[in-house]
């Protein structure tokens, strides 16, 4: 079973400082929750990381481009 990343999200929603390692899964999460907030969606929930660089949150699964550090929802 994947890692809860809700709160690493969150604290990306809220604007903090993202201080985690280029490109793990706690990065990616609190890129997620910027991106999510900066889109005009609700707060992230049930964050989890699926294959590669995808990521699952609010029943949505969008994947992290890191060349350009832009989401695509896919799903």
């Amino acid at each position: 079973m994947a890692n809860d990343l809700t709160n690493e999200a969150v604290n990306g929603f809220n604007g903090l400082a993202n201080g985690h390692l280029y490109s793990s899964p706690n990065y990616i999460a609190h890129l997620l929750g910027r991106f999510l907030h900066d889109s005009g969606r609700t707060k992230p929930r049930n964050v989890r990381m699926s294959r590669g660089y995808t990521i699952r949150a609010n029943d949505m699964l969008f994947r992290w481009e890191d060349r350009t550090n832009y989401f695509e929802r896919l799903k």
